[in-house]
């Protein structure tokens, strides 16, 4: 960044020309921070000022490009006090893998060798802002009339705290940050020969975490790897198929139907504890429905549709989990208050939330979900008005729309 005369200061996200330039000309005025301070470059602000910018920022692509700026401004970043807030109080951003590319090739980064694959993401706190980030060339993606790729037989299984996870036929692993493309490669994967490979995996806490685990599971079993570490650790399965797991308050939370629930402990040893739920008249009849557990501030919710996706005419209801009584049960959330939730036809993707939508032009009691052609926002108990377009629902291993926060919001907490 130029810190060189003028009165306004820029920076521009470098996404080979597909990102607009983020301007911080309301917040940065050289001639008053010339008077205050002193002649001096940029990178030289004292943090006391630059502190008093991050708040003023309205989006992760303003607060990654004011971030990305200078090694100076990401430490003023990092030894921000409140920067775990923005997890909550920002919209996620909407990453979609089925566009067509953002620029004529892929661009290479430093941090890694594998080919990667331009992609859109939307920032729905400024809805015309659009940014291309890298995602890795996996199976999914490319053609078959070209050089050999890495990553060929790799297939999407899940995605969380800013990281896609795949997995191929061996079994190996990886785990791939959405926006720098740096990976981490856990040991192989040893599974029985009547076992099926891996189909669901899922971080249990942000891959810098000291107690960070990659979860795995198959037909079978539950495979859990500490970050970092040698081995894997295997763990029967509960009956039947897992279909979701959130991170609540710290604690490990899965679900493999609507009335299995589990909690996965960690320490002092890794070990799963069956939870009886009561369901109650209002939920037993979405029994058979599409389900989604999202931790929203204080609670853990069930967000439920009727049928395997949003249509017109569905709604969707919520459901509070109450540990409090001697058989936890799910309550009837009537009203999301001031929070909006975010979930992706791919259940293989984490739900996500947003406290005080309005703030960046979204809407409370809202939960907002992409169908193909446009995200949606459908008021919590009320008919959804416009219906999805036929969305491609988990088709095999490709990866679909999904919405993401970036992983550097989740290392600095």
């Amino acid at each position: 960044m130029d810190g060189a005369g003028g009165d306004r200061c820029h920076r521009r996200v470098d996404d080979g020309g597909a990102s607009p330039s983020i301007s911080l000309e309301r917040t940065c005025n050289l001639p008053m921070v010339s008077a205050m301070y002193g002649p001096q470059g940029w990178a030289d602000l004292p943090d006391g000022l630059l502190h008093s910018i991050i708040p003023l920022l309205f989006s992760f692509p303003d607060l990654l490009a004011f971030a990305s700026t200078c090694p100076s401004w990401r430490a003023a970043f990092s030894s921000y006090p409140s920067k775990s807030s923005f997890s909550t109080l920002l919209p996620p951003i909407l990453l979609q893998p089925d566009v067509p590319l953002c620029s004529p090739s892929p661009r290479p980064y430093s941090s890694s060798l594998v080919p990667r694959r331009p992609c859109y993401a939307t920032n729905l706190a400024s809805q015309s802002m659009y940014m291309c980030c890298q995602i890795p060339l996996f199976g999914r993606f490319g053609k078959r009339n070209v050089l050999q790729n890495p990553l060929d037989k790799f297939r999407f299984i899940g995605a969380s705290y800013g990281h896609l996870i795949l997995s191929n036929k061996k079994p190996s692993l990886l785990v791939v940050d959405v926006f720098t493309g740096v990976s981490v490669s856990p040991p192989k994967l040893m599974i029985d020969e009547d076992d099926t490979l891996p189909y669901y995996g899922i971080l249990t806490a942000p891959l810098a975490s000291p107690n960070s685990h990659l979860m795995v599971t198959t037909e079978f079993h539950i495979f859990l790897w500490r970050v970092g570490s040698h081995s894997w650790v295997r763990r029967s399965n509960l009956d039947s198929l897992i279909h979701r797991v959130v991170v609540f308050k710290g604690q490990v939370f899965g679900m493999h139907s609507i009335d299995g629930l589990f909690k996965v402990h960690l320490v002092p040893r890794i070990r799963l504890q069956n939870i009886s739920v009561d369901l109650g008249k209002s939920m037993g009849r979405l029994k058979d429905s599409r389900m989604w557990l999202v931790a929203c501030g204080d609670m853990l919710l069930m967000v439920g549709c009727p049928g395997s996706v949003p249509s017109t005419g569905d709604t969707l209801e919520a459901f509070r989990l109450d540990l409090s009584v001697q058989r936890a049960k799910w309550v009837k959330v009537e009203k999301l208050e001031k929070w909006a939730i975010f979930i992706s036809i791919d259940g293989r993707s984490q739900a996500l939330c947003c406290m005080d939508p309005e703030r960046w032009g979204g809407r409370s009691n809202c939960i907002y979900y992409y169908d193909s052609k446009e995200w949606i926002a459908c008021e919590l108990g009320k008919p959804l008005k416009v219906g999805a377009s036929s969305p491609r629902f988990e088709c095999g291993h490709m990866m679909q729309p999904m919405w993401v926060l970036p992983s550097m919001f989740y290392s600095f907490m």
